[in-house]
């Protein structure tokens, strides 16, 4: 409480600016909520089909992780799919294809997260307008009174520091989630990159070995 009003006497106070901050402040808390459920569902996903792949391999090799992949949606299931898919190509050619389903898991993960960077940069932008614009309509009360004391002055130099305040607030907190959750899909990418080349070494190893021909999988190219 301030001056015995509330939060919505300060955004009233703001002036007009307040507006286009309240609804930057709405989008975030709506990108954050969506953003923390999606990426912490992707990776229980993404982390169960891991599991279920390494079984897979241990029970009955490349045919049994094939079957797996056919019935998982999850980020990691789709590299999986591309790389298992090209049942005759060579190592580069598959290196190439896993590279380009990580690009594309992380486009997926990225969605949606640069509006808190666009909100955080342009928020205390907003705010600094409500500053000019309050103090213009200080000195507006000043010369249509004739005077300048506070009490001519205190409605407008309020309107700014009120928008100033909000738009630090809304862009803080912004920027803040923008790179926590940038940090966390940068660690979501790099485990994809890393069980995307584990699954590239196997497949080069069991077809050294003899263990497991290309052919022996080439109905991955069907998902």
């Amino acid at each position: 409480m301030i001056g015995g009003g509330g939060v919505f006497d300060l955004v009233r106070q703001g002036g007009i600016v307040m507006a286009p901050l309240a609804l930057c402040s709405i989008v975030s808390v709506a990108v954050i909520a969506e953003r923390l459920w999606s990426l912490s569902s992707a990776a229980r996903r993404s982390e169960r089909f891991h599991r279920a792949a390494l079984e897979a391999w241990q029970e009955g090799g490349v045919p049994e992780v094939v079957a797996v992949t056919r019935r998982d949606d999850s980020l990691l299931g789709s590299v999986y799919r591309g790389v298992l898919s090209l049942a005759d190509s060579d190592d580069d050619t598959r290196l190439h294809v896993a590279g380009r389903q990580v690009a594309s898991a992380t486009r997926t993960l990225k969605r949606y997260v640069w509006l808190l960077g666009t909100i955080g940069s342009l928020a205390p932008f907003i705010g600094l307008l409500g500053t000019v614009v309050g103090i213009i309509r200080a000195f507006e009360n000043m010369a249509a009174t004739g005077s300048g004391g506070f009490a001519v002055v205190a409605a407008g130099i309020s309107e700014a520091l009120i928008a100033t305040a909000a738009g630090l607030l809304v862009g803080v907190l912004a920027i803040f989630a923008y790179n926590a959750f940038m940090v966390r899909i940068g660690n979501e990418t790099a485990d994809l990159r890393e069980r995307a080349d584990d699954l590239l070494l196997r497949l080069r190893t069991s077809e050294r070995a003899g263990a497991a021909a290309p052919r022996s999988y080439g109905s991955a190219a069907s998902l």
